[in-house]
């Protein structure tokens, strides 16, 4: 493919020629050229599989766009092709449904757990334990044993770091999303800490994500370091029907009134009919 040699350099389409890039080995991009197709001929299986990969992409985007305000401060602008692709063998998974109109399903999403929103770094690397999340009825509650930082390369300026979690409830249909926080926790470099508990009261009627937020942190300023900034999916709960309350029966309460049984009235004598030509005349 020729390459693009002009100073600035694009990315997309413009009449019959589509401009783009690829990166090497050591993450350059490197900008190409070639001519758009005249023709592009699809048969019906290649157009449900296109479905089923839009379904994945939707969902991808969906799930970006709640959680932007948390994946902006470890940006990766390998994220949607990595959580597309994540999702697109989870929508194929579905059986339930012919090609061309499967879903994401609570089942099959349980494949997204450890997911790292931030290729650059994770949970285990910077926390040495591991999440134990305990279910309830008002909610859940997250905690980490014995909690203490690695000590790495990523770090090695930090003062402390805070741990956080986020529920993330999402319905691929309606294509909704609520988001709840826990509180945060503070644990200082070179000292261990005791258990740490997140709780959150949540309201599991759809899909949940649990997400564990790690930042670095230098005095009181966030460190700018990707590799001291891990969100990871640690758990994917499934949604949980409310339990359905009786019907009570109400009883009409109002007072009867009961009245005596009367006969009906029948005449003192007998009334016999009178022909009228049989009177006298005059």
């Amino acid at each position: 493919m020729p390459r693009q040699h002009r100073i600035i350099r694009i990315s997309g389409r413009k009449g019959n020629e589509i401009y783009y890039y690829r990166k090497n080995k050591k993450k350059r991009k490197r900008y190409f050229i070639r001519r758009a197709p005249e023709t592009v001929t699809q048969t019906a299986a290649t157009k449900r599989a296109a479905t089923d990969f839009g379904t994945a992409s939707k969902a991808s985007r969906l799930v970006r766009h709640a959680l932007h305000e948390y994946t902006r401060l470890c940006y990766d602008n390998r994220l949607h092709g990595r959580l597309a692709g994540k999702l697109v063998p989870i929508v194929r998974a579905d059986l339930s449904y012919p090609s061309g109109q499967r879903v994401l399903t609570a089942t099959n999403m349980q494949s997204l757990k450890d997911f790292r929103f931030n290729d650059a770094a994770g949970i285990h690397q910077l926390l040495n334990t591991t999440p134990v999340i305990e279910k309830s009825d008002s909610g859940i509650n997250i905690s980490l044993p014995g909690t203490f930082i690695k000590r790495n390369h990523a770090l090695r300026n930090t003062t402390h770091i805070t741990v956080k979690a986020v529920a993330l409830s999402v319905n691929f249909i309606k294509g909704s999303t609520r988001q709840l926080e826990s509180n945060t926790a503070v644990i200082k470099c070179g000292e261990e800490s005791d258990t740490v508990t997140l709780t959150m009261n949540i309201n599991r009627r759809d899909l949940t994500l649990i997400i564990l937020e790690v930042q670095s942190f230098y005095g009181v300023n966030r460190s700018h370091n990707k590799q001291g900034h891990a969100l990871d999916v640690i758990s994917v709960l499934p949604p949980v029907e409310a339990p359905k309350e009786r019907k009570r029966k109400y009883r009409n309460k109002a007072p009867h009134f009961w009245l005596p049984y009367i006969p009906d009235a029948k005449p003192a004598l007998p009334i016999k009919r009178v022909n009228c030509n049989s009177l006298p005349e005059g």
